[in-house]
């Protein structure tokens, strides 16, 4: 844009006063989305990490968090085809209450190469009714309605392996 072509700051400050004093309104959408967000589950940590050995399983918990005073329905999955079992997939977690869940790698043969250790989980929240149980949440719970909120954050598994050796590359 040609800068004579920009509007002059004296104006713009004009235009922001007369918006100021009257009764227009602007909603900003993140402002919105972080209180929507705000009312979802609590998720500590967003990134585990893993002390990888050959041979042995490793676990870390995840904790979900309601402070509300709604029930969620969640759900845990990962597209990683390292061999991982989470204790409680999918489960609903009641007002004002707390849930850990147990992400397990189990043991491996060979060392992941150090640019292939890291692995993504998603976990999806949404409000239910209080009377649905753990065998009602199906992925259609999870899919967005007008007026619906799924919350669908990113959990990071990084496996810490041993420093590389002096000469490795």
């Amino acid at each position: 844009m040609d800068p004579a072509d920009r509007p002059n700051i004296w104006d713009i400050i004009s235009d922001l006063n007369k918006m100021d004093s009257s009764d227009v309104h602007i909603i900003d959408v993140t402002e919105t989305e972080c209180l929507e967000l705000e009312d979802m589950l609590g998720i500590e940590p967003l990134e585990m990490h893993f002390p990888f050995e050959l041979n042995k399983q490793i676990s870390c918990s995840v904790e979900l968090t309601n402070d509300t005073d709604d029930y969620f329905a969640f759900r845990i999955s990962t597209t990683s085809l390292r061999p991982y079992r989470i204790n409680t997939n999918k489960d609903i977690l009641p007002p004002r209450s707390k849930c850990s869940v147990t992400i397990t790698l189990q043991a491996l043969e060979k060392e992941p190469p150090r640019n292939q250790r890291r692995d993504e989980f998603s976990l999806q929240s949404t409000r239910v009714d209080g009377n649905l149980t753990a065998t009602g949440i199906t992925g259609d719970l999870f899919a967005e309605h007008s007026g619906k909120v799924v919350d669908d954050v990113n959990l990071v598994v990084v496996l810490d392996g041993p420093p590389p050796l002096p000469g490795d590359g």
